[in-house]
């Protein structure tokens, strides 16, 4: 280790790894450059904006039976929002980066790139893309090219101005492998694999209390937050980095600046009832979770039009959780650390159970309040795959820049009550929202054309009566599900 002191202000810099170029100090944010002499003073580096995250520089941890250290942090932003990737060093003295983006972790770590290995061009690669290495088939989960917001402690590389990270991430059931293109059209190699904060030392991570006294602020500078559209406080902003939507006006204000400010104006919105409201307070598996945000999604098929409500629920040390409300139930949802893997066409297979596909379709945002990990937006659309085993589901999200997996299964009304120390959700079934019902829609279509086969020679003989009566128990519960949500209206 090599400790300096600042040229600026006079503070000690350390340089753990010897891999590193650059180190931030602590108190101006003076970048300083190292070369083989000395170490000078080459600009002042953008702070980063502390977010929810329970990791920091000093922390430390394993990977495959090998301690490493926390010893730098670049954060990378793009237009929906933003990650951290934190510089580790290993005690064996190679390093590794430690990814952090929303409550999903992952380690990888450098490796050679072959030359017969034929990686793609960045430009050719989407979501939803397979590669195959070492006889492995991973998938694009997120293609992106994105800007440096800040840094802090020491880097292998300087992101200096206009310098961009252009990354394509692929999964292969726990397993991550990503292609960094931000140094040319020929990739860096990184693979390595999800990693769970439990092999962190508890001791050297940041507490709930420290994460909420600092997220959402650059140092401290947000200190409070009302809406600079109408005024309105926004007090839920406190554990969240990224958006936050004004209740009272719609308005949605981007927190990742120095001040808050007003990215997009909605028009003020027809107010909606919700089972849950936001700043509801649960307690899930022993953990305190807060109900931070809340989307109201549909499906635009206009043959079989639905819609639900998505809460979005955090806590400090656990992350998020989502609670989903159709007219169906609800269903408690987790985004997916290990991915499936394909059965054939129409399955999947994952924790060794087999899930079959149900349908495909699109998920669009209505309407959005509260406070978000990403930068949400009325009119953001998702193709949808849902599959099932039992009463379990896995959900399949493909959007133009990121494809993801999660994982749902059902949450009974005396749970939620349980959940929410509310003895009133016991007593009901879910809103009518017209979720997504429309498997049911989808057997009666199906029912009743068969209905029409089977019957073809009553309707040559004019005996209309025995279908009519068929069609009116089959259409009746979905008519009584429309007048309940108040479709006919």
């Amino acid at each position: 280790m090599q400790q300096v002191l600042c040229p600026q202000c006079g503070a000690p810099v350390k340089f753990t790894s010897t891999a590193s170029v650059m180190a931030v100090c602590g108190a101006c944010r003076s970048t300083l450059l190292k070369d083989a002499e000395s170490v000078k003073r080459i600009g002042e580096m953008a702070d980063v904006l502390e977010d929810y995250s329970p990791l920091c520089l000093g922390a430390a941890g394993k990977h495959e039976g090998k301690r490493f250290d926390v010893i730098g942090r670049i954060q990378l932003r793009y237009g929906e929002g933003f990650w951290n990737e934190w510089y580790l060093w290993f005690e064996d003295g190679s390093d590794g980066w430690l990814s952090d983006a929303s409550g999903q972790y992952a380690v990888t770590r450098r490796r050679k790139v072959k030359a017969a290995q034929g990686l793609p061009a960045f430009e050719d690669i989407a979501p939803g893309d397979e590669l195959k290495l070492d006889g492995q088939r991973f998938t694009a989960a997120d293609v992106r090219a994105c800007d440096a917001g800040g840094a802090q402690g020491e880097l292998p590389f300087v992101p200096g101005e206009g310098w961009q990270a252009k990354v394509a991430d692929f999964r292969s059931l726990d397993a991550f492998l990503t292609l960094d293109f931000s140094d040319g059209p020929e990739p860096e190699l990184y693979i390595g694999k999800a990693f769970e904060l439990s092999a962190m030392q508890a001791g050297s991570l940041r507490t709930h209390e420290q994460v909420e006294e600092t997220a959402g602020r650059f140092r401290g500078q947000i200190k409070a937050l009302d809406c600079p559209n109408c005024g309105g406080p926004i007090s839920f902003v406190a554990a969240m980095a990224t958006q936050v939507v004004c209740p009272s006006c719609s308005a949605a204000v981007d927190c990742s600046g120095p001040t808050a400010e007003v990215i997009e104006k909605a028009r003020k919105v027809k107010a909606i009832k919700t089972t849950l409201p936001l700043g509801a307070q649960a307690t899930i598996d022993g953990a305190s979770y807060t109900l931070i945000g809340l989307m109201k999604c549909a499906d635009p098929d206009p043959e079989e039009p639905s819609d639900w409500i998505e809460y979005l629920l955090f806590n400090p040390a656990k992350g998020f959780i989502w609670l989903v409300e159709t007219d169906e139930g609800w269903e408690r949802v987790q985004v997916c650390d290990t991915w499936p893997s394909h059965n054939n066409a129409t399955s999947v297979r994952w924790r060794s159970k087999l899930y079959h596909k149900l349908y495909d379709y699109t998920s669009r945002v209505e309407l959005a309040l509260g406070a978000f990990n990403w930068r949400v937006k009325v009119g953001d659309s998702t193709k949808i795959t849902d599959y099932k085993a039992g009463n379990l589901k896995l959900t399949r999200e493909l959007s133009e820049s990121e494809l993801g997996w999660s994982a749902s299964g059902p949450v009974a009304p005396a749970q939620l009550a349980e959940w929410f120390g509310d003895p009133e959700l016991a007593k009901q079934k879910a809103m009518p929202l017209g979720g997504k019902s429309g498997g049911y829609r989808k057997w009666a279509w199906t029912a009743m054309i068969a209905l029409g086969f089977l019957n073809l020679g009553n309707i040559f003989s004019g005996r209309f009566l025995p279908i009519l009566i068929g069609l009116a128990f089959l259409w009746f519960p979905a008519t009584l599900a429309d007048k309940l949500s108040g479709k006919d209206e």
